[in-house]
Protein backbone atom coordinates (compact mmCIF):
# COMPACT_ATOMS: atom_id res chain seq x y z
CA UNK A 1 0.00 0.00 0.00
CA UNK A 2 3.02 2.44 0.87
CA UNK A 3 4.81 1.34 -2.62
CA UNK A 4 1.38 2.06 -4.50
CA UNK A 5 0.74 5.65 -2.43
CA UNK A 6 4.19 6.59 -3.58
CA UNK A 7 3.55 5.75 -7.37
CA UNK A 8 0.15 7.94 -7.05
CA UNK A 9 1.99 11.00 -5.62
CA UNK A 10 4.69 10.64 -8.51
CA UNK A 11 2.57 10.29 -10.91
CA UNK A 12 0.00 13.61 -10.04
CA UNK A 13 3.40 15.35 -9.24
CA UNK A 14 4.16 14.53 -13.16
CA UNK A 15 1.09 15.44 -14.11
CA UNK A 16 1.09 18.77 -12.29
CA UNK A 17 4.47 19.64 -13.84
CA UNK A 18 3.82 19.00 -17.24
CA UNK A 19 0.24 21.00 -16.50
CA UNK A 20 2.44 23.86 -15.72
CA UNK A 21 4.74 23.79 -18.40
CA UNK A 22 1.91 23.44 -20.86
CA UNK A 23 0.89 26.40 -18.84
CA UNK A 24 3.78 28.44 -18.87
CA UNK A 25 4.19 27.75 -22.75
CA UNK A 26 0.56 28.92 -23.37
CA UNK A 27 1.30 32.53 -21.69
CA UNK A 28 4.38 32.82 -23.45
CA UNK A 29 3.55 32.44 -26.79
CA UNK A 30 0.15 34.38 -25.82
CA UNK A 31 1.86 37.39 -24.83
CA UNK A 32 0.91 41.02 -26.69
CA UNK A 33 4.20 40.96 -28.49
CA UNK A 34 3.94 37.12 -29.77
CA UNK A 35 2.92 36.70 -33.40
CA UNK A 36 1.48 33.36 -32.19
CA UNK A 37 -1.68 33.15 -30.54
CA UNK A 38 -4.11 30.73 -29.11
CA UNK A 39 -7.53 30.54 -29.86
CA UNK A 40 -10.32 27.78 -28.92
CA UNK A 41 -13.10 27.06 -31.30
CA UNK A 42 -16.85 26.20 -30.59
CA UNK A 43 -15.92 22.95 -29.26
CA UNK A 44 -13.40 23.84 -26.99
CA UNK A 45 -9.98 22.52 -29.10
CA UNK A 46 -7.61 25.04 -28.90
CA UNK A 47 -5.39 26.32 -31.71
CA UNK A 48 -2.67 28.66 -32.54
CA UNK A 49 -3.01 31.68 -35.56
CA UNK A 50 -0.41 33.53 -36.62
CA UNK A 51 -0.88 37.43 -36.01
CA UNK A 52 0.77 38.70 -39.31
CA UNK A 53 0.34 42.39 -37.73
CA UNK A 54 2.87 41.19 -34.95
CA UNK A 55 5.33 40.13 -37.24
CA UNK A 56 9.03 42.02 -37.07
CA UNK A 57 11.08 42.66 -40.09
CA UNK A 58 14.08 42.89 -37.77
CA UNK A 59 13.66 39.32 -37.03
CA UNK A 60 15.29 36.91 -39.55
CA UNK A 61 14.72 33.77 -38.16
CA UNK A 62 11.47 32.55 -37.70
CA UNK A 63 12.00 28.84 -37.83
CA UNK A 64 11.70 28.23 -33.95
CA UNK A 65 8.57 29.92 -34.03
CA UNK A 66 7.33 27.48 -36.59
CA UNK A 67 8.20 24.68 -35.21
CA UNK A 68 5.66 25.76 -32.16
CA UNK A 69 3.31 26.30 -34.51
CA UNK A 70 3.12 22.65 -35.98
CA UNK A 71 3.61 21.89 -32.57
CA UNK A 72 0.26 19.91 -31.28
CA UNK A 73 -0.51 21.79 -28.00
CA UNK A 74 -2.86 20.97 -24.75
CA UNK A 75 -6.28 20.60 -25.80
CA UNK A 76 -5.69 18.96 -29.20
CA UNK A 77 -6.25 15.42 -29.70
CA UNK A 78 -2.57 13.41 -31.15
CA UNK A 79 -0.75 11.18 -30.92
CA UNK A 80 3.02 11.27 -31.22
CA UNK A 81 4.23 8.76 -34.09
CA UNK A 82 7.90 9.59 -34.25
CA UNK A 83 8.91 6.15 -32.78
CA UNK A 84 6.88 3.89 -35.74
CA UNK A 85 8.70 6.34 -38.21
CA UNK A 86 11.99 5.26 -37.05
CA UNK A 87 10.66 1.42 -36.78
CA UNK A 88 9.70 1.62 -40.23
CA UNK A 89 6.24 0.80 -39.87
CA UNK A 90 5.22 4.70 -40.51
CA UNK A 91 6.03 6.34 -44.04
CA UNK A 92 6.25 8.95 -45.94
CA UNK A 93 4.61 8.42 -49.73
CA UNK A 94 7.89 8.07 -52.18
CA UNK A 95 7.59 11.74 -53.61
CA UNK A 96 6.67 13.82 -50.14
CA UNK A 97 9.46 16.22 -50.75
CA UNK A 98 9.40 16.39 -54.67
CA UNK A 99 7.80 19.64 -55.68
CA UNK A 100 5.04 19.41 -57.62
CA UNK A 101 1.46 20.80 -58.45
CA UNK A 102 -1.68 19.77 -60.13
CA UNK A 103 -3.11 20.64 -63.46
CA UNK A 104 -6.50 21.75 -64.21
CA UNK A 105 -7.18 18.26 -65.67
CA UNK A 106 -6.00 17.61 -62.21
CA UNK A 107 -3.36 15.59 -62.58
CA UNK A 108 0.61 15.95 -60.74
CA UNK A 109 2.58 17.85 -62.71
CA UNK A 110 5.93 19.19 -62.15
CA UNK A 111 6.40 22.73 -61.08
CA UNK A 112 8.48 24.42 -58.97
CA UNK A 113 7.00 25.92 -55.96
CA UNK A 114 7.57 29.85 -54.78
CA UNK A 115 8.53 31.68 -52.01
CA UNK A 116 10.49 35.11 -50.70
CA UNK A 117 14.12 36.18 -49.95
CA UNK A 118 14.65 38.73 -47.51
CA UNK A 119 13.23 41.90 -46.61
CA UNK A 120 12.51 43.45 -49.58
CA UNK A 121 10.48 40.32 -50.40
CA UNK A 122 12.13 38.79 -53.74
CA UNK A 123 10.75 35.76 -55.39
CA UNK A 124 12.34 32.76 -55.13
CA UNK A 125 11.49 29.22 -56.87
CA UNK A 126 12.56 26.56 -55.85
CA UNK A 127 12.16 22.76 -57.56
CA UNK A 128 12.98 19.58 -55.50
CA UNK A 129 13.66 16.80 -57.86
CA UNK A 130 11.90 13.61 -57.54
CA UNK A 131 14.86 11.07 -55.79
CA UNK A 132 14.68 11.97 -52.31
CA UNK A 133 16.75 8.67 -51.06
CA UNK A 134 16.74 7.99 -47.13
CA UNK A 135 19.82 7.80 -45.61
CA UNK A 136 19.05 6.61 -42.18
CA UNK A 137 15.51 5.93 -40.00
CA UNK A 138 15.05 9.82 -40.01
CA UNK A 139 16.85 11.68 -42.78
CA UNK A 140 16.42 12.25 -46.86
CA UNK A 141 19.34 13.26 -48.99
CA UNK A 142 17.84 15.94 -51.31
CA UNK A 143 18.83 18.14 -54.45
CA UNK A 144 16.95 20.55 -56.41
CA UNK A 145 17.80 23.71 -58.01
CA UNK A 146 16.72 27.72 -56.82
CA UNK A 147 16.30 30.28 -59.10
CA UNK A 148 15.79 34.21 -58.20
CA UNK A 149 15.59 36.55 -60.80
CA UNK A 150 17.63 34.87 -63.68
CA UNK A 151 19.83 33.49 -61.34
CA UNK A 152 19.57 29.46 -60.97
CA UNK A 153 21.75 27.49 -58.52
CA UNK A 154 22.37 23.90 -57.96
CA UNK A 155 21.42 22.41 -54.36
CA UNK A 156 22.08 19.17 -52.33
CA UNK A 157 21.08 18.82 -49.19
CA UNK A 158 19.14 17.05 -45.74
CA UNK A 159 15.62 16.82 -44.52
CA UNK A 160 15.54 15.28 -41.10
CA UNK A 161 12.60 14.24 -39.30
CA UNK A 162 12.04 15.55 -35.68
CA UNK A 163 8.37 14.70 -35.20
CA UNK A 164 5.55 12.96 -36.91
CA UNK A 165 2.10 13.68 -34.79
CA UNK A 166 -0.92 11.76 -35.34
CA UNK A 167 -4.11 14.40 -34.68
CA UNK A 168 -7.04 13.24 -34.74
CA UNK A 169 -10.22 15.50 -36.20
CA UNK A 170 -12.86 16.38 -33.91
CA UNK A 171 -15.12 16.09 -37.27
CA UNK A 172 -16.01 12.28 -38.09
CA UNK A 173 -16.02 13.05 -41.89
CA UNK A 174 -12.38 14.42 -42.15
CA UNK A 175 -9.54 12.67 -42.35
CA UNK A 176 -7.28 11.94 -39.29
CA UNK A 177 -4.45 14.17 -40.07
CA UNK A 178 -0.84 13.64 -39.83
CA UNK A 179 1.84 16.78 -38.96
CA UNK A 180 5.50 16.60 -40.15
CA UNK A 181 8.13 18.16 -38.48
CA UNK A 182 11.65 18.81 -40.16
CA UNK A 183 15.03 20.15 -39.97
CA UNK A 184 16.65 21.12 -43.13
CA UNK A 185 19.91 22.30 -44.31
CA UNK A 186 19.90 22.70 -47.82
CA UNK A 187 23.53 23.84 -49.79
CA UNK A 188 23.96 25.28 -53.21
CA UNK A 189 26.91 24.88 -55.82
CA UNK A 190 29.56 27.19 -54.22
CA UNK A 191 31.07 27.76 -57.52
CA UNK A 192 27.64 29.12 -58.69
CA UNK A 193 27.03 33.27 -58.81
CA UNK A 194 25.02 34.21 -55.88
CA UNK A 195 24.58 31.04 -53.85
CA UNK A 196 24.78 30.00 -50.46
CA UNK A 197 23.34 27.61 -47.52
CA UNK A 198 19.54 27.28 -46.12
CA UNK A 199 18.52 26.70 -42.84
CA UNK A 200 15.42 26.01 -41.27
CA UNK A 201 12.40 24.30 -40.30
CA UNK A 202 9.91 22.48 -42.70
CA UNK A 203 6.07 21.34 -41.82
CA UNK A 204 3.86 19.63 -43.72
CA UNK A 205 0.37 17.82 -43.13
CA UNK A 206 -0.35 14.47 -44.63
CA UNK A 207 -2.90 11.56 -44.32
CA UNK A 208 -3.54 8.18 -44.93
CA UNK A 209 -5.94 6.11 -46.13
CA UNK A 210 -7.42 2.94 -45.12
CA UNK A 211 -5.81 1.38 -48.39
CA UNK A 212 -2.38 2.07 -47.67
CA UNK A 213 -2.48 2.76 -43.22
CA UNK A 214 1.13 2.70 -43.22
CA UNK A 215 1.93 5.53 -45.81
CA UNK A 216 1.44 9.31 -45.17
CA UNK A 217 0.61 11.02 -48.11
CA UNK A 218 0.45 14.95 -48.89
CA UNK A 219 -2.46 16.49 -47.86
CA UNK A 220 -3.44 18.19 -50.46
CA UNK A 221 -7.65 17.46 -50.55
CA UNK A 222 -8.16 21.64 -50.28
CA UNK A 223 -5.22 22.56 -52.86
CA UNK A 224 -7.84 25.00 -54.11
CA UNK A 225 -9.47 26.37 -51.42
CA UNK A 226 -8.40 29.74 -49.70
CA UNK A 227 -5.76 30.01 -47.34
CA UNK A 228 -4.05 26.83 -48.28
CA UNK A 229 -0.83 25.96 -47.35
CA UNK A 230 1.35 23.02 -46.53
CA UNK A 231 4.87 21.82 -46.85
CA UNK A 232 6.53 25.01 -45.71
CA UNK A 233 10.19 25.69 -45.68
CA UNK A 234 11.01 28.45 -42.77
CA UNK A 235 14.36 29.42 -42.33
CA UNK A 236 17.48 31.68 -43.62
CA UNK A 237 19.42 31.69 -46.52
CA UNK A 238 23.37 32.93 -45.73
CA UNK A 239 25.82 33.91 -48.75
CA UNK A 240 29.01 31.99 -49.41
CA UNK A 241 30.22 35.12 -50.47
CA UNK A 242 29.79 37.09 -47.61
CA UNK A 243 28.50 34.86 -44.74
CA UNK A 244 27.44 37.93 -42.89
CA UNK A 245 24.76 38.64 -45.47
CA UNK A 246 21.86 36.04 -43.71
CA UNK A 247 18.41 36.36 -45.23
CA UNK A 248 14.72 35.40 -44.18
CA UNK A 249 13.99 32.91 -46.49
CA UNK A 250 10.63 31.08 -47.18
CA UNK A 251 8.72 29.09 -49.51
CA UNK A 252 6.19 26.24 -49.78
CA UNK A 253 3.14 25.05 -51.56
CA UNK A 254 0.44 27.97 -52.36
CA UNK A 255 0.47 30.46 -49.29
CA UNK A 256 3.16 31.28 -46.41
CA UNK A 257 2.69 31.06 -43.03
CA UNK A 258 4.04 34.36 -42.00
CA UNK A 259 2.65 36.72 -44.39
CA UNK A 260 3.75 40.14 -43.02
CA UNK A 261 2.72 43.22 -45.46
CA UNK A 262 3.96 40.98 -48.60
CA UNK A 263 0.61 38.61 -49.06
CA UNK A 264 -2.72 40.78 -48.54
CA UNK A 265 -5.01 38.66 -50.10
CA UNK A 266 -7.97 37.69 -48.16
CA UNK A 267 -8.33 34.12 -49.61
CA UNK A 268 -5.51 34.17 -51.95
CA UNK A 269 -2.28 35.16 -52.71
CA UNK A 270 -1.94 38.87 -53.45
CA UNK A 271 1.22 40.45 -53.65
CA UNK A 272 1.61 44.02 -52.13
CA UNK A 273 1.89 46.14 -55.02
CA UNK A 274 4.81 48.11 -52.77
CA UNK A 275 6.66 44.43 -53.70
CA UNK A 276 5.75 44.55 -57.47
CA UNK A 277 8.48 43.21 -59.33
CA UNK A 278 8.39 41.46 -63.14
CA UNK A 279 8.65 37.86 -61.33
CA UNK A 280 5.85 38.04 -58.88
CA UNK A 281 3.67 40.03 -61.92
CA UNK A 282 4.32 37.22 -63.68
CA UNK A 283 3.02 35.15 -60.84
CA UNK A 284 0.44 36.42 -60.33
CA UNK A 285 -0.56 36.42 -64.42
CA UNK A 286 -0.09 32.47 -64.26
CA UNK A 287 3.05 33.80 -67.11
CA UNK A 288 6.19 31.74 -65.38
CA UNK A 289 6.10 28.88 -68.44
CA UNK A 290 3.86 27.99 -71.44
CA UNK A 291 1.67 24.79 -70.32
CA UNK A 292 0.46 22.88 -72.29
CA UNK A 293 -1.38 19.41 -71.95
CA UNK A 294 0.86 16.17 -71.51
CA UNK A 295 1.37 13.99 -74.36
CA UNK A 296 3.98 11.64 -73.53
CA UNK A 297 2.89 11.13 -69.75
CA UNK A 298 6.02 12.32 -68.87
CA UNK A 299 5.01 15.46 -66.66
CA UNK A 300 8.08 17.72 -67.54
CA UNK A 301 6.73 17.64 -71.09
CA UNK A 302 4.14 19.77 -70.31
CA UNK A 303 6.38 22.80 -69.80
CA UNK A 304 8.77 24.30 -72.58
CA UNK A 305 12.34 24.79 -71.50
CA UNK A 306 11.56 24.32 -68.01
CA UNK A 307 14.97 26.27 -66.00
CA UNK A 308 15.18 22.88 -63.19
Amino acid sequence: MATLSKILVLCVGFALSNNLWAQSHIDYVQTDTSPLKIERDALGAVYYWIDNNALDLDRVDYSDLYETYMTPIEGQLFEDCTQLFIEGKLRLEPDFLKTYSYSYWRDKIDTPVSGVLGNDFRRIEVYFYPDAVKSDSVTYVVKGRTKVKKNVCDFTGEVKIKKIYHKYERDIDSPDCYLIIADYTLKEDVTQKGSGEFRGVMGAYGYVTEDAPGVIQVNNIDQDGDGYMNRSYVGTWRSYKNPAVVKRCMWGDNRLPFRFDFDIGAGEIVVNPKYSSPEWDNFMQWKDLDIVEPESGDSRATYKNPWW
